[in-house]
């Protein structure tokens, strides 16, 4: 890329760090085939080597010193002109770094970074700097030739890793190199096949085997099988030794070669015919494909058991008659495994599975599926899946478009995954259809200012009716002393029916482990965590109180800490308390848990849902896992055991969310035309929330919220940024966030509210403020967001300020 005049060319690269805007390098004659959306080798700081992504190409010369770029690793793009923009938009409106998406959107594999790696130059430490922690760094590098910087840390703390090194390498004891490994490395295995050359097109001649019957015999078994074939694979067809398969490699016969083959399991599901649509899902059908014609994003609002899968079955069967990619996301990983199988009955191995569970190199090599277009038409994952470099991209859906889940909360990019999938299509001029039973004030806020097409569907399929909805009086029967095992008369009666029937039932209690803490009876001690503002949660099967903010666990001990006498008890209930206590009120029921504790191990998570599918479970008691898009035949009960501690957190959108989830839970009940039950435990039953869940009227809940965060100027009306500041020291943090909250005031156009505590007001030793920018929706946003990010720059180049850990969050919720 260089001619007479020595013209140079620039490329701006993004690094996968958290490092503002692109980076110029030059493209040397060594890094001539460089392609925008390629990988390359760049140097960063002082000495690190990273993988970046060539963003652009440029004749224009920077006013600094560039450096030129290493090496190009990649000889096609692995991104599309579509996934720059796209990274370019998130950058921009979720007010992170370029460099923060791109490490979000790449896999782990494709994230080169270089390895410092130390290596001993001298024979003895001079006395002058001996200390017992130089002579023990100094002996351990010089018998290993070679350390890294994480083998010293496993002797070291990282602090004292940083200042040793310093030292020594100061010392001119130790040298420092770079050391830059690709991580991902293909599958091979060798095959045999017969030399075509050799063998000839006619007649075989065996002269130079005659001697040799059991090389003729091999030989024949080629002839009549001429499919490539593995070693192990040849074995299993004929009796032949090593020995045998040598002789004929070394005489031309046979040749063996290496090739690369792909990590995917081929489904052994044979396809079958798209089902055939009910008269209202056929309506339907046609009102969201006349939406999806005009390119406008569209909601579908279908109850629970309504049949929306079979609506995206003919959708994408469009799509894939054209030759295109279909995009499916769903709100969480555990859904994929029932969902997925339900599409492979249909597509067959057209279907691909992305997201963090599976392998890092299977993570590549479907990566790079989709960016050619191979193997895959339907990519089906969590909002992770988003990021893929789609080639032909034909459609998006997004199930359970108002779960909370498709929110990214740490690290950045903080993205909305359902509302970055409305940009996504923009880009792609791809039809997006989102959909769920409960749908998000946003969307329908949308739907009512025309921005999305809305269609309904509120027949469950095959007419069945909805579920009956009981709200069972807690504390009603508490004054009784009429509840048992932590369940009212009204829930132990059904369980008893339901299994009595050969039925199965689902219970939802919204805490893991066995109880939220523990509390002393003789002096009142509650365990709390050293590092965070919590109470410690009880887990029973291990002995542990465990915090599950840090992570932070201690054995839980017979006698208080504080006073000494045996008087703990246990507080409250959690899902493994419950699962407990079924135990000894229905003992011949089969009882399992569905929660994080237990659904840990690899595959447990779809373990649990098989089994519970195939009548091998009577009873599932789980948290929010239970209550997202699982489809059980046989379900005739569900039962919720405290409603209460869902809609009486301090959050605006608690009593949308309460209600959502609510409604989620109850449609897990009778969706195969049994008469479905549900019922809710409360000690509120007048509450809003219940009342709307007993009239199972979610339009009108909707309606009476959206006049409410109208008149309140809440989302979906308005938008808002959350800023989070975060210090070890509280005066440090406490001053930050004063100083940042004036400086927001003095922006036009915004509401500052804060700084205030949250919650929970210390995590991991940090003490956090939050403040709260709202603004309208209006034209105005993109200034604003410059001048927020602006004011947070001010604070972090503040002397005394620069580490406090400040992160803005657009649309927090």
């Amino acid at each position: 890329m260089s001619d007479k005049k020595h013209t140079k060319v620039f490329a701006e690269v993004t690094i996968p760090l958290a490092a503002e805007g692109t980076f110029t390098y030059e493209i040397t004659e060594k890094a001539s085939l460089v392609k925008v959306g390629s990988r390359v080798l760049v140097s960063f700081g002082r000495q690190k080597i990273y993988a970046g992504i060539v963003m652009s190409v440029s004749m224009s010369k920077p006013a600094y010193n560039t450096k030129p770029i290493i090496d190009v690793l990649d000889t096609d793009p692995v991104i599309h002109p579509q996934n720059i923009r796209f990274w370019e938009w998130m950058s921009d409106y979720y007010m992170c770094t370029l460099g923060e998406v791109c490490e979000a959107a790449l896999p782990a594999m494709m994230k080169i970074h270089s390895e410092t790696r130390l290596y001993a130059i001298a024979d003895d430490i001079p006395k002058s700097i001996l200390s017992p922690e130089i002579d023990q760094a100094f002996t351990f590098i010089r018998g290993a030739k070679e350390v890294s910087i994480k083998d010293l840390q496993t002797i070291f703390s990282p602090a004292a890793v940083v200042r040793l090194t310093r030292q020594m390498a100061e010392a001119k004891l130790i040298g420092v190199r770079e050391s830059v490994s690709e991580q991902y490395k293909p599958r091979t295995q060798r095959l045999l096949e017969l030399n075509a050359t050799k063998a000839g097109k006619g007649k075989l001649s065996y002269d130079d085997l005659s001697r040799s019957p059991a090389q003729k015999k091999l030989i024949e078994f080629f002839w009549k099988n001429h499919s490539p074939i593995t070693r192990p694979q040849l074995k299993n067809s004929i009796k032949v030794s090593d020995a045998v398969i040598k002789a004929l490699i070394e005489k031309d016969w046979l040749k063996e070669q290496t090739v690369r083959v792909e990590r995917f399991e081929d489904s052994e599901i044979v396809p079958e015919p798209i089902p055939q649509l009910s008269a209202a899902q056929l309506k339907a059908y046609e009102e969201i494909s006349e939406n999806l014609a005009k390119l406008k994003p569209t909601l579908l609002y279908g109850v629970t058991s309504s049949g929306k899968t079979e609506i995206y079955f003919h959708l994408i069967s469009k799509v894939i008659q054209q030759g295109k990619q279909a995009l499916v996301l769903l709100p969480e990983i555990g859904l994929t495994g029932q969902l997925v199988k339900r599409f492979q009955k249909v597509f067959g191995e057209k279907v691909g599975v992305y997201h963090s569970r599976i392998h890092a190199a299977q993570r590549i090599e479907m990566w790079h599926a989709v960016r050619k277009n191979e193997k895959f038409s339907v990519i089906i994952g969590p909002r992770s899946a988003i990021f893929l470099p789609y080639k032909n991209l034909g459609c998006i859906i997004v199930d359970e478009e108002h779960d909370r889940s498709y929110k990214q909360q740490d690290p950045a990019p903080r993205y909305n995954a359902r509302d970055a999938a409305v940009v996504l299509s923009g880009i792609y001029k791809a039809p997006l259809l989102m959909a769920t039973a409960t749908p998000s004030l946003e969307s329908l806020a949308n739907h009512k200012a025309k921005k999305y097409g809305f269609v309904k569907l509120t027949e469950r399929f095959g007419n069945f009716t909805r579920p009956e909805i009981i709200i069972s009086d807690y504390a009603k029967w508490w004054r009784r002393h009429k509840v048992n095992a932590h369940m009212t008369p009204d829930m132990q009666n059904a369980i008893q029916e339901s299994l009595d029937e050969n039925k199965q039932v689902i219970l939802f209690q919204n805490r893991r482990g066995f109880s939220p803490y523990v509390q002393c009876f003789a002096c009142g001690h509650i365990p709390i965590c050293p590092h965070c503002d919590v109470r410690l949660t009880f887990h029973k099967r291990e002995n542990n109180l465990v915090c599950h903010y840090c992570g932070f666990t201690k054995i839980n001990k017979p006698k208080c800490e504080e006073c000494g006498t045996a008087e703990l008890k246990p507080m409250g209930f959690g899902t493994e308390k419950i699962e407990e206590e079924l135990a000894n009120v229905f003992p011949n029921a089969r009882i399992a848990r569905f929660d994080q504790d237990a659904t840990r191990r690899k595959n447990s998570h779809e373990q649990i849902i098989g089994k519970f599918d195939q009548g091998e479970i009577d009873i599932l008691v789980g948290t929010q896992m239970v209550t997202k898009g699982l489809d059980f035949k046989n379900v005739n009960l569900v039962g919720v055991l405290n409603a209460d501690n869902l809609f009486s957190f301090p959050d605006f959108r608690s009593h949308e969310r309460s209600m959502q989830l609510l409604m989620q839970v109850a449609g897990r009940a009778g969706r195969h035309g049994d008469n479905g039950k549900v019922i809710i435990q409360t000690s509120q039953p007048e509450h809003p929330v219940i009342q709307f869940l007993r009239k199972g009227n979610y339009a009108h809940f909707a309606e009476k919220e959206l006049k409410e965060r109208s008149q309140f100027r809440y989302p979906p009306f308005t938008r808002l940024i959350t800023i989070t500041l975060k210090h070890k020291n509280e005066f440090v943090c406490n001053k930050a966030a004063n100083l940042l909250a004036s400086k927001c005031r003095s922006i036009k156009g915004i509401i500052v509210l804060g700084p205030q505590a949250p919650v929970i007001e210390r995590i991991q030793q940090y003490f956090i403020k939050e403040i709260m920018v709202k603004m309208e929706r209006s034209k105005e946003t993109m200034r604003i967001k410059e001048e927020v990010r602006g004011a947070v720059s001010s604070i972090s180049e503040t002397e005394g300020l620069k580490s406090v850990i400040i992160t803005p969050d657009m649309d927090p919720y």
